[in-house]
């Protein structure tokens, strides 16, 4: 309903079921709920089998040439609104990022020349096409690069395993949880994956273990490493040159075009070295958001688009992301960065995925929980045990979780990406009631 309030799209493509319910049926609910001068869209079904009401028609017939079809050509703007790309919505409500032809034109032309991409390739898009991701590979790389894309309704490893043999995929681009669960997949091992040359990973925290392992399974394969959002789709990454030394540890060096600076939270550029806020500028960072009140605490007095992302450059220009602004547990006053913690976590042996989130405390403000994905067939260890594991990292005490609690799986974003706010949400209730009865 937020979308269709914030748009007002005049046509609304859509499969014939959603989650096994009407589309049409879905659509009519949200449209209820929107204020009186909302004008409800016509619906085009990609798919329909049976008479839906007079609202919906069918997509293919619609796409059918006029005879006088040349007689509605318009000249497009570069600089026009091209697409609205909402975000995930990981931590708040989604947000509408704009972007232009242009935006997005220069986003191609940079991924043509550090991927290589080209109309030899063929990427498998498990990514809605609604996501950045979606958009940029799986709608404009064949448009206008000439590569081909396959498409996914729904994520599944070993599926997603049998695609890439059946097709020849070249290229992968999204969350680590996509690598790490094809990588644990009984079948990866009998398929032929060798035309798969390149996985580029971001999104999400990527344990560099990760990238190493898949390299070390299938040795013709490249894994790295990938810095953007929906708003800034492609700020950082590395080359064919130097991915394979800098591709597991960092996120690269900025794009062409793209300028960087480290921020402290004055706002002042920190050295090589020093960790703060990640600004950045550049030809394929988005115009806005459609609600223009969130503009201004996104970009600075020089027009750097604010990440809420924390990390570091190196001498060399390279950048390491560190964790989020406000992904923070602050304890006692105390600022601890979830994505340190969640780094180490995740090398022990029984974890197979993490995420440490603040959860609400009277004494101390807040305390760290590891919520743990285990291995398969594994236990969850001891808060004891696992606080020796960290300590054996050098990880001080102050900055270790005070909770762990087994998750067969995590509220996860369309793009894959866990869903933190949703996690606290379930999470912490449970605690709550631990800590009341004991």
């Amino acid at each position: 309903s937020q979308i269709l309030g914030e748009t007002r799209p005049r046509l609304i493509v859509a499969p014939e079921t959603l989650s096994g319910s009407s589309a049409v049926d879905l659509l009519e609910t949200c449209f209820a709920s929107l204020p009186d001068d909302f004008e409800a869209p016509q619906i085009a079904l990609t798919r329909r089998t049976q008479p839906v009401g007079a609202r919906a028609i069918d997509f293919v017939e619609m796409l059918a040439p006029e005879p006088d079809a040349s007689a509605n050509e318009v000249a497009i703007d570069p600089d026009g609104l091209a697409v609205v790309i909402y975000t995930s919505g990981s931590t708040a409500a989604p947000k509408g990022a704009m972007h232009t032809h242009e935006t997005l034109d220069a986003e191609l032309m940079s991924l043509r020349a550090v991927h290589d991409l080209g109309p030899k390739d063929r990427v498998l898009m498990p990514s809605p096409l609604t996501h950045v991701s979606g958009v940029i590979h799986g709608i404009l790389a064949p448009a206008l690069l000439g590569t081909s894309a396959v498409l996914m309704d729904r994520w599944e490893p070993g599926a997603a395993l049998e695609k890439i043999e059946e097709h020849q995929i070249t290229y992968m681009i999204g969350a680590p949880t996509f690598l790490q669960e094809m990588l644990a997949h009984p079948d990866f091992d009998r398929r032929d994956l060798s035309s798969l040359r390149l996985f580029s990973c971001g999104g999400a925290t990527v344990s560099p273990e990760l990238m190493r392992m898949g390299r070390k399974r299938l040795p013709g394969l490249v894994t790295k490493r990938v810095y953007g959002s929906s708003e800034f789709p492609t700020i950082s990454t590395t080359s064919a040159r130097d991915a394979k030394e800098r591709g597991l540890e960092t996120e690269g060096r900025p794009l062409p075009g793209v300028e960087l600076k480290i921020c402290d939270e004055a706002g002042g550029k920190q050295p090589a070295g020093k960790e703060g806020e990640i600004r950045a500028r550049g030809p394929d960072c988005f115009l806005g958001y459609v609600d223009p009140s969130l503009d201004e605490a996104s970009f600075d007095s020089e027009g750097y688009l604010q990440t809420g992302d924390l990390g570091v450059l190196d001498p060399d220009g390279y950048l390491t992301v560190t964790g989020r602004v406000k992904e923070i547990i602050v304890r006692k006053g105390e600022k601890i960065s979830a994505r340190e913690v969640e780094d180490l976590v995740v090398l022990h042996p029984m974890v197979a995925e993490v995420a440490v989130i603040p959860v609400a405390d009277v004494e101390t403000g807040e305390k760290a929980c590891a919520c743990i994905r285990l291995e398969e067939n594994g236990t969850l260890p001891s808060l004891e045990t696992m606080a020796d594991f960290l300590r054996g990292h050098d990880v001080p005490t102050r900055k270790l979780p005070e909770y762990l609690v087994a998750r067969t799986d995590f509220p996860r974003t369309p793009s894959g990406k866990v869903h933190k706010k949703k996690l606290r949400e379930e999470v912490e209730p449970t605690l709550a009631s631990r800590v009341a009865a004991r």
